[in-house]
This record gives C-alpha cells, sequence and structure tokens, in this order.
C-alpha cells in the first residue's frame, strides 16, 4: 500500500467489523427464538436456570423484574415443551424448584451463531483467508 494507515482508519475499520458480525450474532439469536417459539424472558430462565441450576420461581421473577404470576405463566409454557420440570424444594414443601431438562438444554445452544461468521469466512478466496487469519491472531496476541 502506498499510504499510511491512520488509527482512525483502523478504528473505523473495526467498527464496521464488529457491526456486522454483531449483526449476523442478532439475526441468529432472533431466528432461533422463532424457530423454538421462545420469548426472550423465556430464554432468559433458561439460560439462567442453566447457569445456576435449578431456581426457584420467587428468584427467577426477581431475576427477571416481572410479578409471580407472568413467572408461572412462562415456566408453564416451558414444561409443556418439555424445557424444564418442577421438583419438590425439599426446603419449603409449598414451592417448585425449576430444573432444566436435556431438550431444554439443547435449546440454549444456538449453531447458527458460528455457522453465519463461517459462512463469510467460506466466501474468501485463500489468500485473503490467510490475511484475515493472520491479522486476527495479530490482534488476539496484542490485545491483553
Amino acid at each position: 500500500m502506498d499510504h499510511q494507515i491512520s488509527l482512525d482508519m483502523l478504528m473505523d475499520t473495526y467498527n464496521q467489523l464488529e457491526q456486522k458480525l454483531t449483526n449476523y450474532r442478532i439475526k441468529a439469536f432472533v431466528d432461533h427464538l422463532r424457530k423454538y417459539d421462545l420469548t426472550l424472558n423465556q430464554f432468559a430462565i433458561l439460560t439462567k436456570v442453566q447457569r445456576e441450576g435449578p431456581c426457584l420461581s420467587v428468584h427467577l421473577a426477581q431475576y427477571l423484574e416481572i410479578k409471580a404470576a407472568s413467572i408461572t405463566y412462562l415456566v408453564d409454557s416451558l414444561e409443556q415443551r418439555g424445557y424444564v420440570n418442577r421438583i419438590d424444594n425439599p426446603e419449603d414443601r409449598r414451592s417448585h424448584r425449576i430444573t432444566l431438562t436435556d431438550k431444554g438444554n439443547d435449546v440454549l445452544f444456538i449453531p447458527e451463531m458460528d455457522l453465519s461468521v463461517k459462512e463469510q469466512f467460506e466466501q474468501l478466496d485463500e489468500e485473503d483467508k490467510e490475511m484475515v487469519y493472520l491479522s486476527i491472531r495479530l490482534l488476539n496476541r496484542k490485545l491483553k
């Protein structure tokens, strides 16, 4: 290249790339929710239970900042589809803990997130793949 690349040029190019990758991921996420007919709150419940283990409905309501009746409706819907189970709470027989089923765990895996980026990389010729690969490796090494 004959011209010098400024820091602003690097930042602009990086920001454009980051925005495009974010858009691909958002689209993949939205498509995934539609595929399984899930709301954001339902997905958040599944994620919370996966991350923290069995949860009480009251804790899920606090986490999502919604009413207990809404949590009951959301958990009922997830349970009907086999994504969660209610198990007795050994500490309080009047309440239940929400647990994730294998089917619910599978719903949290979003293969489309990586596929959309992979498809973009597949469009590159070998020379461009090498340049992108070396650039990403350099960035990975330099970022602390």
